[in-house]
């Protein structure tokens, strides 16, 4: 962890916080020091216009690993990547493991970086890597705003063009996580999928459907879907990356996510995560009313 507040709140659930830094690679080196698994979450997001959003987390996730490998016993090493490592699903089917990565966004390349720098050291380290789509979630307050919009009855579609796309729940995810490190399959340089999964609920909704579902969640009426033009849609998120640029704060509203928006269905087979890692996700629906009534409960949704 980073700051006090992440290591109470870790502590306050029972476990030992170390502090550290992905910046900070002697940090990393005392924080792995002794322990039999690593799961890489740590990372810097929603601003790829800035240098940093490489350097922070692909040379984080080097030094992570090369903290790692210096252990007298290595650690499994765990990488969280994504679907934007990926990238969109090729012809219209769900993308498998089998699948030639070709990432759209700085934020799919620079996950595919990450997931190098990590395979780096793969002849030492145990090494597996995970990538989930999108993940949605009790506290994620990026996914809020999806909920709000809902419950004024609006969703707004950022092309015409229909799409679908793979999510899971956050503790579906974390499951999952635990499952490759105990016994999950460890990548092999000759090999480029061993070691990799898709991690992700079967449900294959468009974003209108997800809309959809989501209102259904938060217990209002379907709510009216708006479709916008994709170059609508990139004038938006231009002005807001423009607005985060200036005030420097991170926002999901940019360019990049822009191009991943308008690059037609992510959706993912999670079949050999099913296999491998016994992974299983409840409805999406029903995963869906809990994050509502989560968002409620701190009030963050009336």
């Amino acid at each position: 962890v980073r700051g006090d507040a992440a290591q109470g709140a870790v502590e306050g659930l029972g476990a030992d916080a170390a502090r550290g830094d992905l910046t900070d690679p002697g940090s990393l080196e005392r924080a792995v020091v002794g322990v039999q698994g690593v799961i890489h979450l740590a990372s810097l997001l929603k601003m790829p216009w800035k240098s940093e959003f490489r350097t922070t987390n692909i040379g984080g996730t080097d030094a992570l690993a090369r903290a790692c490998a210096g252990q007298a016993t290595p650690p499994v090493f765990v990488v969280v990547s994504s679907l934007a490592a990926g990238g969109p699903s090729p012809a219209g089917r769900a993308r498998t493991e089998a699948d030639l990565d070709a990432p759209v966004s700085k934020y799919g390349r620079m996950k595919r970086d990450c997931e190098q720098a990590a395979l780096a050291v793969a002849a030492r380290v145990p090494v597996t890597v995970v990538r989930p789509p999108m993940v949605f979630g009790d506290g994620d307050r990026w996914a809020l705003e999806l909920f709000k919009s809902a419950a004024r009855g609006l969703h707004v579609v950022p092309t015409w063009r229909e799409s679908q796309l793979s999510l899971i729940h956050a503790a579906d995810l974390a499951a999952c996580l635990v499952s490759a490190l105990t016994h999950g399959e460890r990548a092999h340089p000759d090999e480029p999928s061993r070691g990799l999964y898709y991690a992700a609920a079967s449900e294959r909704p468009t974003y209108a459907d997800l809309g959809r579902w989501v209102a259904q969640a938060v217990g209002v009426k379907p709510p009216r879907i708006i479709r916008l033009p994709g170059a609508a849609t990139a004038v938006a998120a231009a002005c807001s990356e423009l607005i985060a640029r200036l005030r420097d704060r991170p926002t999901i509203l940019n360019l990049d996510k822009w191009r991943e928006a308008t690059a037609g269905s992510w959706i993912c087979d999670p079949a050999k995560a099913v296999r491998d890692l016994s992974l299983s996700c409840p409805p999406t629906i029903d995963r869906l009313a809990e994050t509502a009534a989560a968002y409620r409960s701190v009030g963050w949704l009336t």
